[in-house]
């Protein structure tokens, strides 16, 4: 996995993977799959409705590659110009954000963001996929029957 948030965070990860930080910290964690890239209306939507917990949220954005597409340079830089706007656009809503993109299918590169951020619950953010959705073979729908927690699906224009 390549991080792409603030080099000083690694102390913080590390100490939450130990289970030193988690829900008893303060923070609510959030896993968010991002297909492609993070837009201004997705993070304000996002940021707007967890707002309403009334505790601090942190993002925790998860761009996965796969496994095929890892391997060629230009798909990796490319992955990571976006995350890195994806993280810009958070943290102009004032969020507490940092982002991951991983060498892994989706499932498993959100399934590891979980484990690691200890997250309480999980957003995808994808694109319009209106066969797949209809056939539940869609990434959301694999993602809910994989993961136990609460999830919300934002579908980009």
């Amino acid at each position: 996995m390549t991080r792409l948030d603030d080099p000083s965070d690694t102390e913080t990860m590390l100490q939450e993977a130990d289970g030193a930080f988690g829900p008893a910290d303060g923070w609510f964690d959030v896993a968010v799959l991002v297909e492609n890239e993070l837009t201004g209306t997705s993070a304000r939507r996002m940021t707007e409705l967890y707002q309403m917990k009334n505790t601090p949220c942190r993002y925790h954005l998860v761009r996965p590659l796969g496994e095929a597409s890892a391997r060629t340079d230009g798909t990796r830089q490319e992955a990571e110009r976006l995350m890195q706007k994806s993280i810009e656009r958070m943290e102009a809503l004032q969020a507490s954000v940092s982002g991951v993109v991983a060498d892994q299918e989706p499932v498993d590169a959100l399934l590891d963001a979980i484990t690691t951020t200890r997250s309480q619950e999980v957003v995808v953010v994808t694109r319009r996929h209106r066969l797949a959705t209809l056939l539940h073979r869609d990434l959301a729908s694999t993602i809910r029957s994989r993961v136990d927690l609460p999830m919300l699906h934002l579908v980009e224009r």
